[in-house]
């Protein structure tokens, strides 16, 4: 019980934080749509649901499929049932006597908006990454779903390689290994990936967004895994490339320049660091090896609820990282028609250095 008054104490104070922008925005209110952001205001999950701000209340706004549900355990927020729709939405909202309203205008379709707009007596007032000054420093709770997440796909990536090993490779296809991750997410307690996850054997290893397909996984050649798991409504993210066979001198050779880069870049990270100072150190490492054109992504994102948040880890950004920021670390090497090497760590950004989340070695894994 006491756990549960301090979990409502904690969102309270948080909605006085975002209420008191809402305030010197000169906003009468303001309308959360996003899956990502309702989530993050009140850690309730649903795929229909708005959040409206006053100054002075909050409101949790959803049909009959979640109201039941939402009105049991958001104790701080008023749990309004809506009918009819954007129709409904219309209809509360106006009868609040709102003259502003801010609402997400990165979010929300332009259907939506036109059919939001036709009718509502207030002003609306868009607004792109409202929340992301909030969003981007995480606090300890948040940071503790999040490693856990994080140890949960070290376990899963384990309990893979020891499936790889027992299996004849040959009968075996980037899907069917993709299939074996999620059965293992859920076993270990996701509610599922974070994204599609990557498997990605030979050549496709040097796309690195590939699309996992029904190709059969090659002996002599790498095969690219870029997965995560989703926990409590926050992601990890995971890649590591191993090799089946005797790895090839090329392939030694970039895993440990992405390796050394990898290493690099985590040893700059600290509160109060830029995140193109990051970027350039992995890069200006795979660069001194000759391989700098065959970096083509940046070196790492923020990660939360959404699997991409802010900032970007690159170069041409410009963005300081706080304390409690948790990002990515995956500088990659992709040489075309041959393959390409990925490794990729979960950080926290702490005052002086960085904590690996990643418990997952560095080190190159082959198998035979």
């Amino acid at each position: 019980m006491f756990d549960n008054i301090a979990k409502q104490i904690r969102a309270m104070a948080d909605l006085a934080i975002i209420k008191n922008k809402i305030s010197k925005e000169g906003l009468d209110a303001f309308l959360f749509n996003s899956e990502s952001n309702v989530f993050y205001l009140s850690k309730f999950s649903s795929t229909y649901a708005f959040i409206v701000i006053t100054p002075s209340n909050q409101y949790f706004l959803t049909d009959a499929r979640y109201y039941e549900n939402a009105k049991a355990k958001l104790q701080e927020f008023e749990v309004v049932q809506l009918q009819q729709g954007t129709k409904g939405l219309k209809l509360f909202l106006n009868d609040l006597g709102i003259k502003t309203l801010g609402f997400e205008k990165d979010r929300v379709t332009l259907d939506f908006y036109e059919n939001l707009k036709e009718g509502l007596q207030a002003e609306l007032l868009g607004y792109t990454k409202f929340l992301e000054e909030f969003r981007t420093v995480k606090t300890e709770e948040e940071i503790q779903i999040i490693r856990t997440a994080v140890h949960k796909i070290d376990d899963i990536y384990s309990g893979l390689i020891e499936w790889l090993r027992s299996n004849d490779i040959s009968r075996l296809t980037e899907s069917m290994v993709r299939r074996k991750l999620v059965d293992l997410i859920l076993q270990e307690g996701g509610s599922g990936e974070s994204f599609p996850s990557i498997v990605a054997t030979g050549s496709n290893s040097a796309i690195p967004h590939w699309e996992t397909a029904d190709q059969h996984v090659l002996s002599d050649a790498p095969l690219l895994i870029d997965t995560g798991l989703k926990y409590k409504g926050y992601c990890s993210d995971f890649t590591r490339t191993i090799y089946f066979g005797s790895p090839t001198k090329q392939f030694e050779e970039i895993y440990k320049i992405v390796k050394e880069a990898n290493i690099a870049a985590t040893s700059c990270v600290k509160a109060g660091v830029s995140v193109s100072e990051i970027d350039l150190a992995a890069r200006h490492v795979i660069e001194s090896y000759g391989y700098g054109q065959h970096f083509i992504h940046s070196t790492g994102h923020g990660i939360g609820i959404d699997i991409h948040e802010h900032p970007r880890v690159h170069k041409d950004e410009n963005a300081v990282l706080p304390e409690n920021t948790v990002i990515t670390i995956e500088p990659g090497i992709y040489i075309p028609g041959y393959g390409g090497v990925r490794l990729e760590n979960v950080v926290v950004v702490r005052k002086d250095s960085a904590e690996v989340l990643t418990r997952t070695s560095l080190d190159i894994l082959t198998i035979n």
